[in-house]
């Protein structure tokens, strides 16, 4: 009887001092607290709307296309290389030949003593409205045009006052034709471009090259105001990849593995793990990202229930199915669910893409819930009884 009486005070004690729970360390407020003491704010039970999408054989043709932005796919312009023109600011070196001594440039025989019959002008700098001065011909028009072009102009202004002209133009300084390579490569700055054409990695090579492993860097190209942005390890494994730049574009490169995160009912929580991981490798599955995660917690995990959370293009769910006139935006948020405990669950896994930025999220089977509160009342049994005892 007085064993009893002990056990049912020790119960009634531990219910009186539960409100004591505040002087009990902490790593902040407790949520209570958070909301008493708020000034002002907005409160809401508005719930986001989302796309439920299963992972089946249905979607997997679409899901396991990498859908990846690519240079080749954004820049249709197939050129060999951008034809070279001059530009204002430009300085170009101008040489008139002419066929005979005693013409409008070259001296005469008597005159003595200079080997060939030509005469180089000055250097001559495209000016802001686009031209050279050269002597006897005047203002020559030089931006936009090849230097073909351009010789071609001063000839046909010469040919009736020297003795047969011949031109030769040269580019002295180049200050129009240039690209900007900047970001995390070891010497960035403002290349010129050559007259045959370069090519993306070329113009990364002449910056000093990437600080970081291609595998985590992104590529930036900016051109006519629209920018693009690809991995560049798949720039360097896909020789499609390597487009010609033009004239302005700018190159920026930025350190960015890409990643995941993990979270739910996998052995990575269980151990410790950190939940951002890195793809490592330029396309990633979902059965390779479970893997990096340590698989499923055998003892927590429902396979029925494994999801991964996204923003997904409008017109992409169109071609899945999805009724999408709900959204009223075009990156939809999104969640696919795998079913593994299918026995074809994982070769779809095997095919579905994971994309930089994704959450894998496994829901706890739901025996979990009933293991957690008999867990609880056995602990809190057992520290009332050992308590009583004493």
């Amino acid at each position: 009887m007085l064993k009893r009486f002990r056990s049912s005070f020790c119960a009634i004690v531990v219910a009186a001092l539960l409100p004591a729970c505040s002087l009990l360390p902490a790593t902040g407020p407790s949520s209570d607290t958070v909301n008493s003491n708020a000034t002002a704010g907005v409160r809401s039970n508005a719930a986001l709307p989302y796309a439920l999408v299963d992972v089946s054989a249905d979607t997997i043709g679409f899901l396991s296309q990498p859908n990846v932005v690519t240079f080749k796919g954004e820049f249709p312009d197939k050129r060999p290389k951008p034809e070279q023109v001059v530009g204002v600011g430009d300085v170009l070196n101008v040489s008139i030949f002419e066929a005979a001594p005693g013409g409008l440039f070259t001296p005469g025989q008597a005159a003595g003593a200079r080997p060939g019959n030509f005469v180089d002008l000055p250097a001559q700098a495209v000016d802001q409205k686009g031209s050279i001065y050269v002597p006897y011909a005047g203002e020559i028009p030089a931006a936009a045009r090849t230097i073909p072009e351009i010789q071609q102009a001063v000839v046909a202004r010469l040919r009736n006052r020297a003795i047969e002209p011949q031109v030769v133009i040269s580019l002295n300084q180049q200050h129009s034709s240039v690209v900007s390579v900047l970001g995390d490569v070891n010497t960035p700055g403002v290349l010129a471009l050559n007259s045959v054409g370069e090519r993306l990695l070329a113009l990364i090579a002449r910056a000093g090259g990437p600080k970081f492993e291609a595998i985590e860097s992104y590529v930036t190209l900016q051109r006519d105001g629209k920018r693009v942005r690809v991995l560049l390890s798949r720039v360097v494994h896909d020789p499609r990849e390597n487009i010609f730049i033009r004239p302005n574009d700018v190159i920026f490169i930025t350190r960015e593995a890409p990643t995941f995160t993990a979270l739910g009912a996998l052995n990575q929580n269980v151990f410790g793990f950190n939940s951002e991981i890195p793809f490592d490798v330029e396309t990633l599955t979902l059965a390779q990202a479970i893997g990096k995660a340590g698989g499923l917690n055998d003892q927590q995990s429902d396979p029925k229930e494994v999801y991964v959370y996204r923003y997904e293009d409008r017109h992409f769910l169109e071609k899945l199915g999805v009724d999408t006139t709900r959204f009223t935006y075009d990156r939809v948020p999104t969640i696919y669910r795998a079913n593994l405990r299918d026995p074809s669950g994982y070769l779809l896994a095997s095919g579905f893409q994971m994309r930089t930025k994704d959450v894998m999220y496994v829901a706890n089977a739901k025996v979990v819930d009933y293991y957690k509160l008999l867990t609880l009342i056995d602990r809190t049994t057992g520290t009332v009884t050992n308590t009583a005892s004493r």
